[in-house]
């Protein structure tokens, strides 16, 4: 979209306000253009903008009121996976997480209300999981709330976006074992999750269970996790090593009280016998 169309942050941020505040309706402005540039600030490093404004108004828009056309979404839907998500991808510290954070979020919204009006395509669907799956592989800025910018929080907002896929009828189970081993390989890595990371990697992996996965699938990958600490100990500084450990004896003790709340014994014994060993 041409850019001498959208809105600067300032202008925008003044009507998304009077939006939220229920002074101003969607409707009686420039729809398209509105719409157009909160996508286009999707990454502002502004969090009330950001955050309280621009997501929370897509949340309104899309979920709440429905307010959009299945048009509009499959538009967002499309210009968000070629343009924002992966922005800046392999970079660390610098402000594109944002955008690519917040895409993740907008993507949920869409296919929660996909789930309930049908209009992607199976083409989408596979083109989301592809690059849902390459993206999740390839994010390292794993920063959680970074100061004077509020959250970016890539990993948590990634997995609320698969939370709805992994829930979404297109996705075959023939496909929910990549989805879990990418999501679990998310967990073992060098750089300490300290805002809940572990929780919410955990709710896509227990939407695939209910949906019918074999908790067998599950088990394999927690009997193989003392194997690979060893071999990450010897491939790590002992640092990032001890990274590495944190991360996988939280997200474990997570799963373990998680597991409480189900009928799945099995498992619980399983993760249990995993933190003993590790």
């Amino acid at each position: 979209m041409d850019e001498g169309i959208i809105y600067h942050e300032q202008d925008l941020k003044s009507m998304l306000t009077d939006m939220k505040n229920g002074t101003t309706r969607l409707h009686e402005l420039d729809e398209e253009r509105v719409i157009q540039s909160m996508l286009h600030h999707i990454g502002s490093t502004d969090p009330e903008l950001r955050d309280q404004l621009i997501y929370t108004l897509f949340y309104r828009f899309i979920i709440e009121d429905d307010c959009l056309t299945n048009e509009q979404l499959t538009n967002l839907f499309q210009t968000t996976l070629k343009y924002h998500l992966f922005h800046g991808i392999g970079e660390t510290g610098t402000d594109t997480v944002f955008t690519r954070a917040f895409s993740t979020l907008l993507l949920a919204l869409i296919v929660f209300q996909d789930r309930q009006q049908h209009f992607l395509s199976e083409a989408d669907i596979d083109m989301l999981k592809a690059k849902l799956l390459a993206y999740l592989d390839c994010e390292i800025d794993t920063r959680g709330y970074v100061p004077g910018k509020g959250w970016s929080h890539s990993i948590a907002h990634v997995a609320d976006a698969f939370d709805e896929l992994v829930l979404h009828p297109q996705l075959d189970e023939t496909e929910f074992g990549e989805v879990l081993e990418a999501l679990w390989n998310k967990v073992i890595i060098p750089t300490v999750y300290t805002h809940d990371e572990d929780e919410r990697l955990l709710n896509p992996i227990f939407g695939l269970l209910d949906r019918g996965m074999d908790e067998h699938e599950v088990i394999l990958l927690l009997e193989c996790l003392p194997a690979t600490l060893r071999v990450q100990k010897q491939q790590l500084e002992p640092e990032h090593y001890w990274h590495v450990v944190c991360n996988v004896k939280t997200f474990l003790k997570s799963f373990f009280v998680k597991l409480h709340e189900t009928n799945r014994q099995t498992l619980q014994t399983a993760v249990l016998l995993t933190l003993k060993n590790i």
